[in-house]
């Protein structure tokens, strides 16, 4: 038999939680067409892959930046970092549906990169991203925010009979164009004003689709046990199947609760529930500074959001919730990522609370300051969570690791600021932390939870496995040594310990360097 590569005498990992042993992994065209203790034939070329790994190429469920791909179209971040697959549209925002408003917004935020947002729907965002080009595989679900902003803007109010029918339309176009599912995210305007109803309602139409329903439930913290049940009581009502984003318990008071979290989640599974959850192997999460704001201060979209903080008796009335709400471990776990204004960069890096410190006022006051100066677009890292959680998080059969991040590169407009290490980093330090040094899953398992599991929650059949007949998107990496490298102080460093990857049967890292290679697809569901 000729094949285009052959990998040989690797140690080959399956994806779904299997090791074979040393064996051949021979390729033809875009797809893996026979694996073999040692395979006859020619090959135009042969990858020595004797004491790596040999593995699906990582499959990432829970990624951010939709713009990002257009902006960094080699991926270098998750390329050295061993994925060849990711996800975008998750938390409720994804790039379509877009209106006149959102193109207008997103047209503004995408200026600083020089940026043209031109598309409506998935069909013009698809189209935009295989003009260009991309190194890795891309699809995504449908945001719910985007969903309804789209259809009755960004107002705190339940939907009418019409408005909520146009959302369901709207979710159905987008289904049809080859969304994955539906994302919500529940502590973000506009989706923390809509009930459970209208969620359900969606659900319903992504149910029908067999799509998936990703979503950062209402509560995270103080009410965290509340959101789960919320959110498990959506997949019993409709069928729809759920996947938990980035699962967590966040501030020192809520890490205790854990346990009866995984409680409500496992009974929800012994039910019948089709539930499971993914989650990052760090203590800091990520999200824009406005996302500590209140509601009512973020209803009708970010221009009135910036309106009301030029108010002085609005401002006055911010300042008051602020200090009622938040406490200094707050303050002082709040590191501003991407300050987003001139003459703030001295901030990215640093703890609000130890800004606030050196300017002589109070971190709410210097949080109104910042968000003012930024037009409401500074990002933030904040620490909040176990490390001890987190291990077991990571220890649970049913959460895949996904990286709550977006595409990113060294250099270049998207290396910017001081962003969350994960968007770098996330496969190399589950690997080389989680799996290699604490041993909290065996390698196959950790394997398993970088490829089959997410690929089988978003709906990927021929991705995230490794077998005769799956797509050749395959990782290469040494096991001894795959490690992360970046830090919240320096984060734009890649991994190191990922030797090859292949996209689709093409090359896109050899010995460790990256080929330059775009064999990527944006991926539909049901022409995956």
């Amino acid at each position: 038999m000729a094949f285009d590569i052959v990998i040989r005498g690797g140690r080959v990992f399956d994806g779904v939680g299997g090791e074979r042993g040393e064996a051949d992994v021979g390729i033809a065209g875009d797809s893996v067409v026979a694996i073999e203790p040692s395979l006859k034939g020619d090959a135009s070329r042969v990858i020595d892959a004797r004491g790596l790994a040999v593995a699906p190429g990582f499959v990432d469920p829970h990624t951010h930046g939709d713009i990002y791909p257009l902006l960094c179209p080699d991926s270098p971040g998750r390329l050295h970092d061993g994925v060849t697959t990711e996800i975008v549209g998750n938390c409720g925002e994804s790039a379509f549906p877009q209106t006149d408003a959102s193109l207008a917004e997103r047209s503004d935020s995408a200026e600083r990169y020089g940026l043209v947002v031109d598309w409506r729907t998935l069909d013009d965002f698809a189209r935009r991203q295989d003009a260009l080009g991309s190194a890795i595989n891309r699809g995504s679900l449908v945001g719910h925010g985007q969903v309804r902003a789209a259809v009755m803007g960004e107002s705190d109010r339940a939907p009418t009979a019409g408005e909520l029918e146009a959302m369901c339309g709207e979710v159905a176009a987008s289904m049809d164009a080859g969304a994955w599912g539906l994302s919500t995210g529940l502590i973000y305007a506009p989706g923390m004003y809509a009930e459970s109803a209208e969620i359900e309602a969606l659900c319903e139409v992504v149910a029908r689709y067999g799509g998936v329903y990703a979503s950062h439930i209402r509560s995270e913290g103080d009410e965290v046990e509340e959101a789960v049940a919320e959110f498990v009581g959506v997949g019993r009502r409709t069928g729809v199947r759920l996947q938990h984003s980035h699962i967590k318990a966040s501030g020192r008071a809520n890490w205790g609760k854990i346990d009866r979290v995984i409680e409500q989640l496992e009974a929800a599974r012994a039910e019948g529930i089709d539930i499971a959850c993914d989650r990052y192997p760090y203590i800091a999460s990520a999200t824009g500074l406005s996302a500590f704001l209140p509601g009512w201060a973020r209803e009708g979209g970010r221009a009135e959001m910036i309106e009301r903080l030029a108010d002085e008796a609005v401002r006055e009335r911010l300042l008051a919730w602020l200090r009622a709400n938040e406490s200094e471990a707050t303050w002082r776990g709040l590191v501003i990522s991407d300050a987003r204004a001139e003459g703030w960069q001295r901030a990215e890096g640093r703890p609000v609370h130890a800004l606030a410190e050196e300017a002589g006022t109070e971190p709410a006051m210097l949080a109104l300051d910042l968000l003012a100066a930024s037009g409401g677009r500074t990002s933030i890292v904040y620490f909040s969570m176990s490390e001890d959680n987190l291990a077991r998080w990571l220890g649970l059969p049913y959460v895949a690791i996904g990286s709550d991040s977006a595409t990113r590169a060294v250099d270049g407009p998207t290396a910017v600021g001081k962003p969350h290490p994960r968007s770098y980093g996330t496969s190399a330090r589950f690997l080389g932390r989680y799996v290699r040094e604490q041993k909290v899953v065996p390698l196959a398992e950790g394997v398993r939870r970088l490829t089959g599991l997410p690929a089988s929650r978003i709906g990927l059949t021929r991705r995230g496995v490794l077998r005769a007949g799956a797509f050749a998107d395959i990782t290469v990496f040494d096991p001894d040594r795959i490690e992360d490298k970046a830090t919240y102080e320096c984060p734009q460093q890649y991994s190191v310990g990922v030797r090859h990857v292949l996209v689709n049967g093409a090359v896109a890292v050899e010995d460790g360097e990256l080929t330059g290679v775009r064999n990527g697809r944006f991926l539909r569901r049901g022409t995956e």
